[in-house]
């Protein structure tokens, strides 16, 4: 009897496995048969299915992998299918903070005509180098970023900027750029209304390969470009152009530059503000920053930045240029103003209507040096942007008309003397040689003029002021 059990168990058993050879087979809790088209048909609804689960290391491991064989990947949590000969990661979208996972080239949007337009809603978060040759990225608006900017970002033998946008935002961060051939660039941003800001913010690089490119590329236009801590190592750096509002260049580590200049104006810029501070200008031979003539500038300013082996520091302007600033830049004068005339063996006789009224000394003056100051006869003009506490030093020689001579000086500004402080001296005797130093400090702004002015305390005797020194700096 048990013999007999046996042989109709097993009998049950081949007729079971024929029947599930022939068939689709279903699981469920149900009984319910398999879809028609399934060929395994899982369902539940309070349950769900595990495939192999392993590092990145065990799923390198497997030998001569199938396109389409799947593992859940344990060292980066990602659902990973093999496929083209290569392992990539399921693209993954959060719906509630938008945020795309990019792994591959199969990660973005499909390109049209060349142009990978990213969807202007998301922020594209890149892990490892993706190479979208021979295509652009059209930023659109989107945030594109790395997580390790050594090793995240896309590189492109495209002709023109691997990266470009137009009349939109910009934001990337921890984003490296590759180009791979010689008519490519990093960046090609454009905002002609004014009102859209580029952020180029820490950890973006524009690091050539092996082969020389067109550089990091061109910004054109916005309200304000910030470029912050990131790292160029090309051929030629980064151009500004358009109308922009602000332009601020911070902590930028540039080398590799053998063809231009690490940060250029161009003919075309016309911008509001400038602030370049603690970049580093580490290349051999070429220009540091180089404003090009016809490139407007209202203000500019230049703090710490460092220059080494650089044969320019800056062309096209200096520390004296009106429209900047200078401080503490290596190799580069810090900026002044400084204004300075003289007379001698003057004849010209300054006359005085009243005792006790100031008078302009005249004559004729000799500039020796103006550094944001135009020179007049006995008038120094402050021509800078930026407003000064200037120092001031005047001295005054001559000979005592009469018995009995005294003298003040002062400084007018902008025709009007300011009466103290002031410098005398008295008693003097006919035909005595004195001299009258006076120092005082003034602010100054645009526009602004210093003269020297003299009155006779004791008569209105007219006087030769034979030898004049004026002499004005911040």
């Amino acid at each position: 009897m048990k013999y007999l059990q046996i042989v109709i168990f097993l009998m049950l058993k081949i007729v079971l496995i024929n029947t599930l050879q022939a068939q689709n087979i279903s699981i469920n809790a149900t009984g319910s048969a398999a879809h028609e088209k399934a060929m395994l048909d899982i369902s539940s609804t309070t349950s769900g299915i595990l495939i192999p689960r392993m590092s990145t290391s065990q799923r390198n491991e497997i030998i001569t992998p199938p396109n389409g064989l799947q593992v859940y990947n344990t060292t980066t949590n990602t659902l990973d299918t093999y496929r083209n000969s290569e392992w990539n990661a399921v693209a993954y979208t959060n719906p509630l903070n938008n945020i795309v996972r990019v792994f591959s080239l199969a990660d973005l949007p499909t390109p049209v005509s060349g142009a990978i337009t990213l969807d202007a809603n998301k922020v594209y978060v890149f892990s490892g180098i993706v190479n979208i040759s021979p295509n652009y990225m059209n930023l659109n608006g989107a945030g594109i970023q790395g997580t390790d900017p050594s090793k995240d970002g896309a590189m492109s033998s495209v002709a023109g900027g691997i990266l470009r946008s137009s009349g939109v935002s910009v934001y990337m961060q921890n984003f490296a750029v590759i180009p791979l051939s010689g008519s490519t660039k990093g960046y090609d941003f454009a905002d002609a209304t004014g009102t859209n800001h580029c952020n180029i913010f820490s950890g973006c690089s524009v690091v050539e390969v092996g082969i020389q490119s067109l550089g990091v590329g061109q910004v054109s236009g916005f309200e304000a470009i910030t470029i912050e801590k990131n790292y160029w190592n090309c051929v030629d750096g980064i151009k500004v152009t358009g109308t922009v509002g602000k332009f601020s260049a911070i902590t930028n580590y540039i080398t590799g530059i053998s063809s231009g200049a690490g940060i250029e104006f161009l003919a075309g810029l016309n911008v509001k503000d400038i602030d370049l501070s603690n970049n580093y200008f580490i290349y051999t031979g070429q220009t540091g920053i180089k404003f090009n003539a016809g490139a407007i500038l209202e203000n500019g300013r230049m703090t710490t930045n460092m220059f080494s082996g650089v044969t320019t520091n800056i062309n096209g302007f200096n520390s004296f240029t009106p429209e900047w600033e200078m401080q503490q830049n290596s190799g580069i004068p810090n900026s002044q103003a400084f204004g300075y005339l003289f007379m001698n063996a003057n004849a010209t006789t300054t006359t005085f209507a009243s005792m006790g009224v100031y008078y302009k000394v005249l004559g004729t003056t000799t500039a020796v040096k103006q550094v944001r100051f135009t020179a007049s006869n006995n008038r120094l003009t402050y021509t800078g942007k930026g407003n000064i506490s200037s120092y001031i030093f005047a001295a005054v020689s001559g000979n005592a008309p009469s018995n009995g001579s005294g003298f003040s000086i002062a400084i007018a500004k902008n025709g009007t003397v300011i009466t103290a402080p002031s410098a005398s001296i008295s008693a003097l005797t006919n035909n005595q040689g004195f001299q009258i130093t006076f120092g005082t400090q003034v602010d100054l702004v645009k526009g602004d003029y210093l003269e020297v002015f003299i009155k006779n305390n004791v008569n209105t005797n007219s006087l030769t002021v034979t030898d004049l020194q004026f002499r004005i700096n911040d």
